[in-house]
């Protein structure tokens, strides 16, 4: 909840965000983050900042949702050799494949979870568009999004204006 504070202490949530299902998707086949959840019923399905989308469980569009979303990065990762993410996923023992899609770019950058344990200690990966490079975050998507948004951490995959002096949140304008 600390982190869900700190992010809404930067970049206020929408004042009515619209409801959305939580809990057990079938096509993923894991549960959600509490963290991930919680944030989700803040601010809905939308983008921060004009660059970073966040998908939920049951969105009103297909293209925001988690399920609908990693049925499609799975997809797309079984024809991939990808072999340096391989690698890093194998030592943490997952597969591509195996990712759970939660937000995106609009440079078509990749935010996926790495399912090994208990969902509140997923760490994430940051997958470049074209899976040419990418970095390994412990962290939650809230934490992560926080960490973009103050600035204290930086991407060299993300554009130089990113994120802004004053981050704002635009929530799905179909939802």
């Amino acid at each position: 909840m600390a982190e869900l504070s700190a992010l809404m202490s930067i970049c206020p949530p929408p004042p009515d965000p619209p409801p959305l299902r939580t809990g057990r998707s079938a096509s993923v086949g894991v549960r959600t983050p509490d963290g991930h959840s919680e944030m989700v019923k803040v601010y809905g399905t939308g983008c921060f900042d004009e660059f970073l989308w966040i998908f939920a469980e049951g969105a009103e569009r297909e293209n925001l949702d988690i399920a609908f979303r990693t049925a499609e990065a799975r997809e797309i990762f079984r024809g991939k050799k990808m072999p340096l993410l391989r690698e890093a996923l194998s030592g943490l023992g997952c597969t591509p494949e195996e990712l759970i899609q939660w937000g995106v770019t609009d440079n078509g950058d990749s935010l996926l979870w790495i399912p090994v344990g208990n969902p509140d200690d997923w760490s994430t990966v940051v997958l470049q568009a074209g899976q040419l490079d990418f970095s390994i975050f412990s962290k939650s998507s809230t934490g992560l999004i926080f960490d973009l948004l103050s600035g204290s951490l930086r991407l060299r995959i993300f554009p130089e204006d990113f994120p802004s002096p004053h981050p704002e949140f635009s929530p799905d304008p179909y939802a």
